[in-house]
């Protein structure tokens, strides 16, 4: 097996160079999950809604998984695909596929089966796909191209061979491969080194001073660049991970004082509906001590309540799934310098502003960034010079970094990112529609939610459900569905060159015939 190859893979120097500066090759594998379990067997590791397991049992758990995937045939130069939620399970499969050298593509529960095509269209046969009992008939019904197993094997209830080691992985193969939607439509498969995760986790440390002592909580999802931070996070720093797999604020505020969690990070719409709730439930103090933040800032009263009634330290994080936790706020600055902008440039990681396509483009290169694209022709507009285009607007002053807007267009729901041109590729062939064009609304649960603007043939009926139900046949994620549809009864405003001007359709769609799913509805 010869496995996936990066196509945009660090040139020799600068890995040279991160070498000797310590941001790669500082640590194995083992001095994670391993070398806490020998320190401290029965502190606790991890926790989901239903279990809780010590270091030891995490331990004998991976070292359990690793050999049922090599009983599969899984080793270095394999495929795998992960499909799991935040639960234990996805935590132990996770490290467990780590250490067999393979490469593992990951996809949150929720993925469609379209999703499912796009991973294994971009690794080497034969994979093993690895999916909840659940999602098994759905997802891989009348497959027979792959090998399956259980999600729940990955239990840890079987005790690990004695005999069945693994050897250290090379660090600088291909190890994971996240999915995002950028522009583009179809989902792009980021494939990271496991130098590239750690040098990620190890920035995450330094914007939230996380060590042993932290407790992250988990509510993005487990197979988002957020959830993969953090696993890497708790197991290099030998913390404890909380997992919440089912959002809800006030039952997530009762875990987090329960388990003594200390840290939140991703979307600022999940730290918005945490401290609504604990401002609700008249809350004094809560456990969390950091919500390290991407994107939006909160609101200004969030931000004081946070702040100066539960003591929290709020972090500006910048990154992407390419480029994770490039800058961020340190530890102990001014609230005041934290809020200014979206924090310092991390250890090695180096910014050019200006590109071909836009004069304040960020460019982004560092140890933490991805090894290209699994499909080598998304590279093409994604890199210039060796350097990757974040799609934003920045500039940057005493090495600290301020986006000033976005180039690229993409939607943000819950933390989770997909493009618009996504849907619309999905929603070529329906019949009954003129022209339509998806965009991002601005949404006070989720941050933004999916829009489409639909212009129907005369005569036709078009209803949200008829086009949630279209989307659905051809295998788009329920998370990525619509929640708004928008009757527009001229022709879409487009530039000059033909390209629909979302921007027009968030400002003159309220003036238009609205249809909204259901918990959208009340009090319109």
């Amino acid at each position: 097996m010869t496995g996936l190859r990066p196509t945009r893979p660090v040139p020799a120097d600068r890995a040279a160079r991160y070498r000797a500066e310590g941001w790669w090759d500082t640590r194995g594998l083992a001095d994670g999950i391993e070398a806490a379990a020998a320190e401290r067997p029965d502190a606790v590791a991890l926790i989901d809604n239903e279990r809780t397991l010590s270091r030891g049992d995490v331990a004998a758990a991976v070292a359990a998984g690793v050999a049922r995937l090599h009983r599969q045939g899984v080793c270095s130069g394999a495929s795998v695909v992960l499909v799991a939620g935040n639960t234990v399970h996805g935590v132990v499969a996770y490290h467990a596929a780590l250490r067999t050298g393979a490469t593992t593509a990951v996809l949150d529960r929720r993925c469609g089966t379209a999703d499912l095509r796009v991973a294994l269209a971009i690794l080497d046969a034969p994979v093993t796909v690895i999916a909840p009992t659940t999602e098994q008939e759905r997802l891989i019904k009348g497959r027979t191209d792959v090998a399956v197993i259980p999600l729940e094997a990955f239990a840890g209830s079987a005790p690990p061979v004695a005999a069945d080691r693994w050897a250290e992985p090379d660090r600088d193969a291909p190890a994971v491969v996240l999915f995002t939607s950028g522009t583009t439509g179809r989902p792009k498969g980021v494939v990271h080194s496991l130098n590239t995760l750690t040098a990620g986790a190890a920035n995450m440390a330094r914007i939230t001073g996380a060590d042993e002592r932290a407790v992250p909580f988990l509510v993005s999802p487990l197979m988002s660049i957020t959830g993969v931070m953090q696993m890497h996070l708790a197991a290099d720093r030998h913390a404890t991970l909380v997992l919440e797999d089912c959002f809800e604020p006030e039952h997530a505020l009762e875990r987090i004082d329960r388990h003594g969690a200390t840290l939140v990070g991703g979307a600022p719409v999940i730290a918005e509906r945490l401290l609504r709730a604990a401002d609700a439930r008249g809350e004094h103090s809560i456990a969390l001590r950091t919500l390290a933040l991407g994107g939006a800032m909160l609101p200004m009263p969030l931000l004081e309540l946070a702040t100066d009634r539960f003591g929290i330290e709020v972090a500006r994080v910048y990154g992407s799934s390419e480029a994770p936790n490039a800058t961020g706020s340190l530890p102990g600055e001014p609230r005041a310098q934290r809020l200014a902008d979206d924090g310092a440039l991390m250890p090695g990681t180096e910014i050019r502003i200006g590109s071909a396509g836009h004069p304040q483009e960020g460019l982004l290169r560092g140890p933490a960034v991805f090894l290209g694209y699994a499909d080598a022709a998304h590279n093409v507009d994604a890199f210039e010079d060796g350097w990757y285009r974040t799609g934003d607007a920045v500039e940057v002053h005493d090495r600290r970094l301020t986006v000033v807007g976005r180039i690229k267009d993409v939607v943000n729901r819950n933390g989770l990112k997909f493009s618009p041109s996504e849907i619309d590729v999905a929603l070529a062939r329906m019949p009954g529609v003129v022209e339509y064009a998806s965009f991002g609304v601005p949404d006070p649960e989720t941050g933004e939610r999916l829009a489409i603007a639909v212009r129907p043939e005369r005569g036709t009926v078009i209803t949200l459900d008829r086009v949630c139900a279209y989307l659905r046949a051809e295998g788009t994620a329920t998370r990525k569905l619509p929640e708004q549809l928008v009757l527009w009864d001229e022709p879409l405003p487009r530039t000059v060159s033909g390209k629909v001007v979302r921007s027009r359709l968030l400002m003159e769609s309220p003036a238009k015939h609205n249809e909204y799913a259901p918990r959208l509805r009340s009090g319109r």
